[in-house]
């Protein structure tokens, strides 16, 4: 079926749907680091499929383990306990925080962060969440809720949700300067306990690295004041490292440890499957038995994304564990480095690990967003046979290919970004 026959059933037969480019491509098919559109074209793939495709396209390990599960077993129920699903969670222990050994699984990020949320109310008795400026949690009433992003908010809300200030230096909310700031945004978060909620909070989310606003990277000393605060109110922490779990931020297999964290839940998802839909809530066994209520689910540790699980972290322990993703991310890193030395569109460097990308400002003091700029850069990008991810405020784009990646296809990359973002600046006259 070819791009217009495509494009003409999805705008009749359904809704919800997003592009990037003026003129959308559909993908056809994957192999490694590379995808083909219905057309033929041949792109690097630097979007990992949201940060989800963490082997690569059609891995055969993985593939190979989906096929012969598929042969077996595709679906019973969680009633009926299954190998592939305490096998996958005894080997997920492993690599998780401390103390941090059970395990619930669904089918999506949101789910995860739902299972969190459930989790936290019923292990402390309370109702009120604290999260913050900028996040982005998921798609359902509640996820929504609980995020602070433009365009991902619903009209409907759920009550009980208080949202602190974003922990981004660059763009401080506070109008202050790192580090005389004495991290301000996370000591405001007893502001916001004492005088908008009833004191008794249940829980505090956040992204180690918030992913949909930009990758924004807070400071080293944020996690360890705002817990501290939370804390001390009789709140527990949730880490959300849907995007940032299984390597993904390099050199540790969760987000929280680059600053020497450990939250008390963790919902975590993208990078666990390799593209399967699958999701896990993480936490410890004292807070897991006190849930009590049912919480079966018809897709809960589905046989075949369990499956794939198993055999996604085989593969990324062997060839992309988090010491092969700091390698590639300090590559990826130093490219960025010298392109805003080149080009004074860049304003800002962001992300970490396998999960970086760029801010385009128009002006470096007045830091506005260059956001015709950016959308441009995707179509030049696209033209080069680039897949790159948006971010920000429209402003912003996000590196974040499969954790296989190798130096060529950084360098490889890096080349055709450089090019891209050269006929930007030709074409605005920068």
């Amino acid at each position: 079926m070819d791009i217009k026959t495509i494009l003409d059933k999805q705008q009749k037969y359904m809704w919800g749907q997003s592009n990037f480019y003026k003129e959308p491509i559909s993908i056809a098919k994957g192999q490694g680091m590379y995808v083909w559109d219905t057309e033929g074209k041949k792109y690097l793939d630097f979007f990992g499929g949201i940060l989800s495709v963490s082997c690569g396209h059609c891995h055969p390990k993985v593939t190979e383990a989906l096929v012969t599960q598929v042969k077996t077993l595709v679906q019973c129920s969680s009633v009926y306990p299954h190998a592939n699903a305490v096998e996958y969670s005894e080997k997920l222990a492993e690599i998780t925080p401390p103390g941090m050994t059970k395990s619930y699984y669904a089918l999506s990020g949101t789910e995860a962060v739902e299972n969190a949320i459930k989790l936290a109310v019923q292990y402390t008795g309370r109702t009120e969440i604290i999260a913050l400026r900028g996040a982005y949690h998921g798609l359902s009433v509640l996820g929504m809720s609980l995020t602070a992003a433009p365009n991902w908010r619903g009209h409907m809300q759920v009550a009980g949700i208080r949202h602190a200030v974003q922990p981004n230096c660059y763009r401080c909310a506070m109008h202050l300067t790192y580090p005389s700031c004495d991290i301000a945004c996370a000591r405001d978060i007893e502001e916001i306990i004492v005088k908008t909620t009833t004191g008794k909070i249940a829980a505090f989310i956040a992204e180690p690295i918030a992913g949909v606003s930009g990758l924004i990277v807070p400071p080293k000393e944020y996690f360890k004041v705002a817990v501290d605060i939370v804390r001390k109110y009789g709140g527990i922490f949730i880490a959300d490292e849907i995007q940032t779990m299984f390597g993904r931020s390099g050199k540790y297999w969760y987000g929280c440890k680059h600053w020497d964290m450990v939250p008390d839940i963790m919902p975590c998802g993208k990078s666990i499957a390799s593209g399967m839909p699958l999701s896990a809530t993480v936490t410890t066994p004292e807070i897991a038995d006190a849930l009590d209520v049912s919480v079966i689910s018809t897709f809960q540790q589905h046989p075949v994304s369990m499956a794939a699980a198993r055999a996604v972290l085989e593969v990324l322990k062997e060839e992309a564990p988090p010491s092969h993703v700091e390698e590639m991310g300090t590559l990826i890193r130093k490219g960025f480095e010298d392109l805003m030395k080149k080009y004074p569109l860049i304003g800002n460097i962001l992300g970490r690990g396998c999960m970086q990308g760029l801010e385009f400002v128009r002006d470096h003091k007045t830091k506005e967003p260059a956001v015709d700029e950016m959308t441009e850069l995707f179509e030049e990008t696209k033209k080069r046979g680039l897949l790159i991810g948006k971010g920000g405020l429209g402003h912003a784009f996000r590196f974040t290919p499969p954790l296989i990646l190798q130096k060529e296809h950084v360098n490889e990359a890096l080349e055709k970004l450089d090019d891209s973002i050269a006929a930007v600046m030709k074409k605005f006259k920068r």
